[in-house]
This record gives C-alpha cells, structure tokens and sequence, in this order.
C-alpha cells in the first residue's frame, strides 16, 4: 500500500541511511578580539572580575628594556574592564618574558594582577636589538599588587634589583600555600623572597629561562630547579650540572605513579635525570627548545614531548625554517618524530586537554612561523586540528608579522581546553566543535543517582 510505501521511505531517512551531510567542523572561533592599541605578544589567564570565569590581561613593555607600560583587563570577548598605563600598538612586541602573574595574593579570595616595576636602565644610551640587562642601575625593582577587579594599587614591596626577566609563586616557607616569590634576571641570578618581601637566598649561575618548582624531597617546602641546579627551599645547591657554556631553554619536574622524581631540561639535547642529579638518559638534539609531559597515548602512562630547532640556524624564521617535533616515553625511547614542513616554525608546545571526556591530550604547537597556522598534534604525532589567527578589524599586511602565541586553557566552560592565540595586533579564541559525550547530559533523568 502507499501509505506504507512512505512510510518505509521516512523511517529509511530517519534512521540516517539518507547520504550523509557535510562533515560537522571540528573547530569553532569562540571569539575575535579587537585589540585596537592595547595588543601584546604577552598574556596572562586568571579570573579578574570574580566571576568565576577566566578573563585575559595583554601586557606591552618597552623591547629594549623590557619596562613594563601597560597593562588591559579584558574578558574573553575582549570587553576591556579596566587599564592602567597608556597603551601603544608599537610597544606590543617582545623577545623575552616578563614578570607579571594573576594569583590571589592576599589570599582574600579575589584575585590580584602581580608585576614588577623595574629599575630604571642607566646610562650608556642602548640603540636596539635585544637587551639582556644594562650596564648600571638605579633604585629598586618593585612588586606591585594590583585590584584584578580594577586594577587599583593594594600593596607593593622591593625587590633585589634589577629582578627584570620573571618570577613564580613557590612555597619556601612551608605555610602549605604558594605565597613566597622566586625571581629572576635575564641569565644570572635568581632569588627566594618572602611573602613580606624578605630576601630568603640568593644564587647565581646560568639560569635559563623559566625555573621551576616542586616539593622534590617531601618536607613541605618547594625545591627550585633552575637552570642545570636544584635548590633547596632554603637556597642550598643540592646538585649542579656544568653548564658548558649553554643556558637552560626548558626545564620540567614530573613525578609519575612510581614516585620517583624526573628532572628534565634541554640544552641543545633533551635530559632526563634523578632527584639526586644521575643522569638516567639523554638524546644529543640540536635545540631542545621546549619539554612538556603528558598522556598523550592511551597506551601508557605518561609521554614526553619536545621541539628541536636544530633546523633553525641563529634563529632565522623564513619559508626555509622548520623544526622537528619528538614524542618519547618515560624511559627515553623515541616513539616517534615529525619534521614540520618548510616555514612551519614551532616557538613552543603546551599539553592540551583537546578532546576530553578522558580521552588522551593532545600537543599544541605555535607560533609555526609568519602566516602559519598554530597545530594540535594527536599522540601519533598527525595534526588533527589547525588555527590561523584571526585578525580584528582587519589588520595591516605589514602588521601580520611576527610570532604567532599561544595557551590552552578551558576558557569556554566545556570540560576542554581552548586554544588562545594572541599577536602584538591580535587575538582569538578557538573551542573544540566535536561532540563531548558526557554520561551527565546524554543519560539525564529527574531520579538522579538511579
């Protein structure tokens, strides 16, 4: 009969035998930030209103001197809160990090924008390039805590100067909350200072880049691994390795279900060493620029990513340049590599959580070069997943250079991360589109715990 006839048809259409539909995007742009003047190569995360939710702080400095003179208050879609200092377009680049954190410091439950007002750079006059410090000082280098909700001044103490690279919160004192200071210049010298702005140690050698921090030996107090060293909370050297000349370019504290410590830095090669300074493996790499860990792999428990620049020679970034990307286990063994294609430059990665839903993390690779897209790499090491910046209003050819950077925070509020990309000139926000199966939602009832 007919009626059945159409019925069948409509059954066979609903039970998704149809073709099948254009494949559903796997990335959304959450949002397209008009950064107007206030644009910067340098961005912290942190809940600044007391919303709850994450908002994002643009920083722009003086190049030479690394000053900073500006600071933006903005929430995801780029409202702008509050901003204190004046803002220049052409002070949004930058080689090098630079001191700023959100973190509640008082510990009043509202956050708090940290940063240091740096010594002033002396006399002789610098004429460009890259300034790693300058040849004399004067006054002091200042922490200054700002209001998150509106970036009024609350507090500030001194610094062992100049104090004009980074810092991080560590606990040093055993107060059982990361409320004391570990700060560093450019390459030399790094410094334990009290929440009360006490100087607690100082220790000078190559620093590297950035420390970081731990309670390695398990008395409650953070451990310092800096540079090729690990300190003790109190300053002490437990171990040194010769830095023959080379800085430290990444370094990471793991403790996986074993127990047992790994201390990684690269150095031109990747390390792996004990708590006690024993090597326990390294690879001869070129540039071992960034080490992340992470479960990338369902197949294992932990995994170790890293970027070789080696291609790289001084640092040129052109359509020549690319870099390698390595996946190791735990052990050491290689599981796999992936040379970018030409003009693919990766500054750096950062473990994503990408997926969800307990599936394995990904590894987010930017700053891939002018005109390159950032990339997610699955832990197979294929890009599942590519993002150019997306520029607002429309922005400048001559003005789309530069490095392109990155984070992965859950910013959106879907159990994942998202990925931020931000340029002296822009800044976005993308969310993974893919469905994110969630017991919670798909199996809802009005008899929980059924």
């Amino acid at each position: 009969m007919l009626w059945i006839s159409l019925l069948a048809a409509f059954c066979h259409q609903a039970c998704g035998q149809t073709p099948p539909p254009a494949p559903r995007p796997t990335t959304h742009l959450v949002s397209c930030i008009d950064v107007k003047n206030f644009g910067a190569e340098t961005l912290r995360i942190g809940d600044l209103n007391g919303d709850g939710a994450p908002d994002l702080l643009f920083i722009q400095s003086i190049r030479d001197t690394r000053e900073i003179t500006c600071l933006t208050a903005a929430s995801i879609m780029g409202d702008v809160y509050w901003q204190t200092g004046s803002p220049d377009a052409n002070n949004g680049r930058i080689y090098s990090d630079l001191p700023v954190q959100v973190y509640d410091w008082d510990a009043d439950g509202w956050n708090d924008v940290l940063y240091v007002r740096q010594a002033k750079y002396a006399a002789p006059p610098f004429q460009g390039g890259a300034r790693e410090r300058a040849d004399r000082y004067e006054g002091d280098a200042t922490l200054l805590v700002l209001d998150g909700r509106n970036g009024q001044e609350k507090c500030s103490l001194k610094l062992p100067a100049p104090a004009d690279d980074c810092f991080l919160l560590a606990d040093l004192e055993g107060r059982g909350r990361r409320e004391d200071l570990v700060v560093k210049d450019r390459y030399w010298n790094v410094w334990g200072v009290s929440h009360a702005g006490k100087e607690l140690w100082h220790w000078s050698g190559s620093t590297g880049h950035f420390p970081s921090v731990a309670d390695v030996d398990g008395d409650g107090k953070d451990e310092v691994f800096v540079g090729f060293a690990l300190l003790d909370d109190n300053g002490k050297e437990l171990f040194s390795k010769d830095a023959q000349g080379a800085h430290q370019d990444a370094c990471y504290l793991l403790r996986p279900s074993d127990g047992r410590w790994r201390l990684l830095f690269g150095n031109g090669g990747i390390h792996c060493l004990n708590a006690d300074g024993t090597p326990l493996w390294h690879h001869p790499l070129g540039e071992a620029q960034h080490v992340i860990a992470g479960r990338y792999r369902a197949d294992s428990e932990i995994q170790l990513a890293v970027v070789d620049r080696t291609p790289v020679t001084t640092h040129r970034r052109d359509h020549n340049a690319w870099a390698n990307l390595h996946m190791y286990d735990l052990n050491g063994k290689e599981i796999w590599r992936r040379q970018q294609e030409p003009g693919a430059w990766a500054i750096a990665i950062v473990t994503a959580n990408w997926m969800g839903g307990g599936q394995p993390q990904s590894v987010f690779a930017y700053g891939q070069g002018e005109g390159r897209p950032a990339a997610m790499y699955d832990g197979e090491g294929r890009v599942i997943d590519s993002f150019p910046l997306v520029f607002k209003p429309q922005v400048a050819e001559k003005d789309r250079a530069g490095d392109v950077y990155g984070f992965a925070a859950d910013v959106w509020g879907d159990s994942r991360d998202e990925v931020i990309l931000f340029h002296a000139h822009g800044a976005c926000i993308y969310a993974n589109a893919r469905l994110c199966p969630i017991p919670t939602l798909y199996n809802e009832t009005l008899y929980p715990g059924m």
